[in-house]
C-alpha cells in the first residue's frame, strides 16, 4: 500500500520557497501539511503562497503534528542539529538542508540518532537526481570514454558577505562549505567514494575570517585522480569541469542545473579502432546515449531544482523503504572536515568560538603583534610624555609595505576590509604596538581607514577645524559618553603646510568643544567656540613619507586647501579599546597585542582609566 508523505518545514525561508516550495504538493503521494519560521507573517505568506494548511513559529508544532510524516529542516546550519535530533526522537524521517549540520562531529551525532530510531535521514543533495547529472553518470557508466584518467573542477565567484552565512557561528564555514558538497557529491556518484590525497584553504578579504578559496585532490574509486579549486574571492565568476578518459572526455559548467553537456572522443582512437569490435560496440553505446553525430546534450529548464529529489523520497517513503543518503553525504561531509581542519585548527569541537586558531588575516594579524616587543617600537618616557601634554606623538616611521599601496585618486574609506596589503599595513606591529602603548590595552579594535588625498592645486580640499568624536567615530556609550578613540596619520607623500598639511592645537584633547557631533561641518570658528588665542597655537605636523603620528581622536586638527603642485596623500588608521565598540556601521576587527610596557597614566578621561587593565572595559560598555 502507497502512503501520502505529510511534509513538515522548519525554516521555510529563500532556499525552501525557490528550490522545493511549490514542489511538496506537486508530486503525487506528497503533501505540504505545516510550515515554521521564526518570523510569523513570513510563515504563513509561505504557507498561502504552496499550499501548508498550517503555519507558526513553533517548531516542536511542526514535528509533533500528527499529519506530518517527515519533516524538512532549511534552516541555517547552527540549528540543524537542534531540529534533526528532535525530529529522530519523534521517529520521523528528516530531509535535512546541506552542510548538514556547522561539522562533521555534529552530522555524525544526527545520522547516529537516525540509525538509532530507525527512520531515514536525507541530507539535499538534489543534482545528482536532475538529468543533466543523470546523464553525466549514464555516460561514465557506460564505458564510452575509456579508463578515467582525470578530473579537472574550478569554481571561482566574486566575494560576496552578506547575512548568516558570513558567520561561521551560525554557518560552519565559509562559501566552499556551503557550496563544495554539491560537486562533491557528484563526484561520490560518478566516481566512488573519494580519498582526500591533499587540501590547502586561505583567507584572501580581511572582513570575513572564513576560508575564501581551497584547493583539494583526490582519488577515486577505479583510481582516477582529480583537482579542485573553488575560489570566492576571485575577479571574474566561473564553473567549469572536465572529465578525461583515454577516449573521450566530457566538458561543462559544474554546478549549472541545465547547461548543455559536451562529450568529444580522441581521433587516434577512432582511427585505430575503425572497424574493430570495440568501435561497433563503441558506436552502439553512442547511438543508445544519443551522441551518434552529436557533442553536445541540451536540458530544459529547471524550475523546482528539489522536485526529482522530493520525488524519490516520497517513492521511497510511500513504499516503506528505508534506505537514505546518508552514509554517501558522510563521506562528503569527511572530505570537506579533512580540507578544512588546517586551516580552523581542529573542527572536532566548537572552533567558531576559538577564531584565534584559525588561518585568518585577522588571526595572523594578532599573531604578529603577540610576538615580543621589537625596542625599536617601544615608546620612550619623552613619546608618553608628548602625547600626554600634547594630545600627540611622533613622528615614528612605519615598516610596513607602504610604497605599494594603491591609493585612490581623492578618497576610500575601510578598503583595509577589502584589500589584504592594506589590512596588513593598518595592523603593521610598528603600527599597533606604539598603539597598544599609547591605549594601555593588550586588547583593542580596528574599525576605520580613510585615504585623504589632495591633488595639487584645488582649493576645495580645506578640511575645516574639528575633533573626530561621537556619531562615525567611535560612537557613544549607553550613558552618552563619547568613545576616545586613538588614529594613526600616516603620510604617503610628503607633507607640509605648502601642500595642505595637517595641523593641530597642542593639547586640545582634553576638552570637547562646540557642536563636536557634527565633526567637520561644526563651524568651530564661525561659532566661536574656538578662539583666535587658541587658533595661535596651532602646530604644523611635517611628514616624510612612510612616516606617521598617533593622536587621541579629540584633538583639534584641520588642513588648509593644497595650492602647491605637488599631491598630498595619507591614509587614517582608528582603534577603540576591546569592549567599546559601540557603532554598527563599522566592523571591529579584535586585534592582541603582547604584553603592554608598564607606564604612567596616559589618559585623563574617566572611561580609560587604570593603566594596563582590560578587566574593566567589557562592564564600562554594558553599564554604558
Amino acid at each position: 500500500m502507497i502512503r501520502t508523505t505529510g511534509w513538515g518545514i522548519i525554516g521555510c525561508g529563500d532556499v525552501a520557497d525557490r528550490k522545493a516550495g511549490a514542489a511538496f504538493n506537486a508530486i503525487p503521494g506528497s503533501r505540504l501539511v505545516a510550515v515554521m519560521r521564526r518570523n510569523g507573517d513570513a510563515a504563513r505568506a509561505f504557507a498561502e503562497r504552496h499550499g501548508a494548511t498550517h503555519w507558526g513559529t513553533d517548531a516542536a508544532a511542526v514535528i509533533d503534528h500528527p499529519d506530518v510524516t517527515a519533516v524538512y529542516v532549511a534552516t541555517p546550519p547552527a540549528h540543524h542539529l537542534e531540529y534533526a535530533l528532535a525530529v529522530a526522537a519523534a521517529g520521523k524521517p528528516c530531509l535535512v538542508e546541506k552542510p548538514a549540520g556547522r561539522s562533521l562531529a555534529e552530522f555524525v551525532r544526527m545520522r547516529d540518532a537516525f540509525r538509532s530510531a530507525g527512520v531515514p535521514l536525507y541530507v539535499s543533495y538534489y543534482r545528482r537526481h536532475l538529468p543533466r547529472f543523470r546523464k553525466v553518470k549514464e555516460i561514465i557508466d557506460s564505458g564510452v570514454l575509456g579508463r578515467l584518467v582525470s578530473v579537472d573542477y574550478r569554481m571561482s565567484k566574486p566575494p560576496r558577505s552578506e547575512g548568516w552565512s558570513s558567520d561561521v557561528s551560525m554557518s560552519g564555514g565559509g562559501p566552499f562549505y556551503d557550496l563544495a558538497g554539491h560537486m562533491l557529491d557528484l563526484f561520490d556518484d560518478w566516481f566512488g567514494p573519494l580519498q582526500l590525497t591533499g587540501a590547502s584553504a586561505t583567507n584572501a578579504i580581511p572582513r570575513d575570517p572564513f576560508e575564501h578559496a581551497v584547493a583539494l585532490s583526490f582519488r577515486g574509486a577505479d583510481g582516477v585522480i582529480g583537482n579542485a579549486l573553488w575560489d570566492f574571492a576571485a575577479s571574474e565568476a566561473g564553473d567549469s569541469l572536465i572529465i578525461d578518459g583515454v577516449r573521450g572526455r566530457i566538458s561543462m559548467q559544474g554546478t549549472a542545473v541545465d547547461k548543455p553537456v559536451q562529450v568529444a572522443f580522441a581521433r587516434a582512437a577512432q582511427t585505430r579502432l575503425a572497424g574493430s569490435r570495440v568501435q561497433r560496440w563503441l558506436n552502439k553505446q553512442r547511438d543508445k546515449l544519443g551522441l551518434a553525430g552529436a557533442e553536445s546534450y541540451r536540458f530544459p529548464r529547471v524550475e523546482r531544482p528539489h522536485q526529482p529529489m522530493l520525488a524519490a523520497l516520497v517513492d521511497a517513503l510511500g513504499q516503506g523503504v528505508a534506505a537514505d543518503n546518508a552514509d554517501a553525504a558522510l563521506r562528503t561531509a569527511t572530505l570537506v572536515d579533512q580540507a578544512l581542519t588546517p586551516y580552523y585548527g581542529g573542527r572536532a569541537d566548537a572552533f567558531w568560538e576559538h577564531p584565534e586558531r584559525w588561518q585568518s588575516l585577522q588571526a595572523d594579524a594578532s599573531r604578529r603583534n603577540q610576538q615580543p616587543l621589537p625596542e625599536a617600537y617601544q615608546l620612550t618616557q619623552a613619546d608618553v610624555e608628548m602625547f600626554e601634554q600634547d594630545g600627540y606623538a611622533g613622528p615614528f616611521r612605519c615598516d610596513g609595505h607602504w610604497q605599494q599601496l594603491l591609493v585612490p585618486v581623492k578618497k576610500g574609506r575601510n578598503y583595509h576590509l577589502e584589500e589584504a596589503d592594506l589590512f596588513e599595513l593598518c595592523t603593521h606591529p610598528s603600527i599597533v604596538r606604539r598603539i597598544a602603548q599609547l591605549m594601555g590595552r593588550s586588547r583593542l579594535s580596528l574599525f576605520k581607514s580613510r585615504y585623504v588625498v589632495k591633488l595639487p592645486e584645488t582649493e576645495e580640499t580645506e578640511v575645516p577645524w574639528h575633533q573626530d568624536v561621537g556619531n562615525r567615530n567611535g560612537g557613544f556609550t549607553r550613558d552618552g559618553k563619547a568613545v576616545p578613540t586613538l588614529s594613526v596619520f600616516l603620510a604617503i607623500d610628503e607633507m607640509d603646510l605648502g601642500n595642505g598639511g595637517l595641523e593641530v592645537i597642542p593639547g586640545s584633547h582634553r576638552t570637547l568643544i562646540g557642536n563636536y557631533n557634527k565633526q567637520i561641518r561644526s563651524e568651530l570658528i564661525e561659532t566661536g567656540a574656538l578662539s583666535d588665542a587658541e587658533l595661535a597655537r596651532a602646530k604644523p605636523v611635517v611628514l616624510k613619507p612612510g612616516e606617521f603620528i598617533i593622536f587621541h581622536s579629540w584633538l583639534l586638527h584641520g588642513s588648509a586647501p593644497n595650492q602647491s603642485e605637488r599631491r598630498r596623500a595619507a591614509l587614517n588608521i582608528r582603534f577603540a579599546p576591546r569592549g567599546l565598540e559601540c557603532e554598527d556601521e563599522f566592523v571591529y576587527i579584535p586585534l592582541r597585542t603582547g604584553d603592554v610596557p608598564p607606564s604612567d597614566r596616559v589618559f585623563d578621561n574617566e572611561v580609560w582609566h587604570g593603566r594596563g587593565n582590560d578587566a574593566d572595559l567589557p562592564a564600562l560598555a554594558e553599564a554604558g
